[in-house]
């Protein structure tokens, strides 16, 4: 490989338009059965507003590669996921916590869990 036959390099931009159409945003689009739902026994109020159910998406490639790149913590990754501070998730009593968790067993990868990470 000389290099001497090789194609020029092609720029990101050029490169993601022809395999995606372009550098547009793209969403996931999700529907209510796509969620997981939790009912909390013990309610949190975050600004004046009682938070009694929890909504937890399903994680992304997006999601995971963050997480895996060390951009986000355990605790980040479950806060994106129910689209909530982490500073809200660390007030729920913890049963809720714990039934908290067991969803977001069901929403990450496994080998999420088998990582070693500072938090949960």
């Amino acid at each position: 490989m000389t290099g001497a036959d090789e194609p020029a390099p092609v720029a990101a931009a050029a490169a993601a338009a022809e395999i995606g159409g372009g550098l547009e945003e793209a969403a996931l689009e999700l529907t209510d059965a796509d969620y997981r739902y939790l009912t909390l026994r013990r309610p949190v109020t975050r600004g004046g507003e009682r938070i009694v159910r929890i909504r937890m998406r399903p994680s992304t490639l997006e999601d995971i590669d963050d997480w895996s790149s060390a951009g986000i913590s355990n605790r980040e990754l479950l806060a994106r996921l129910c689209a909530l501070p982490p500073e809200v998730l660390k007030k729920l009593a913890w049963d809720d916590a714990e039934a908290l968790m067991e969803v977001f067993h069901q929403v990450v990868p496994e080998f999420v869990f088998a990582a070693a990470k500072d938090d949960a």
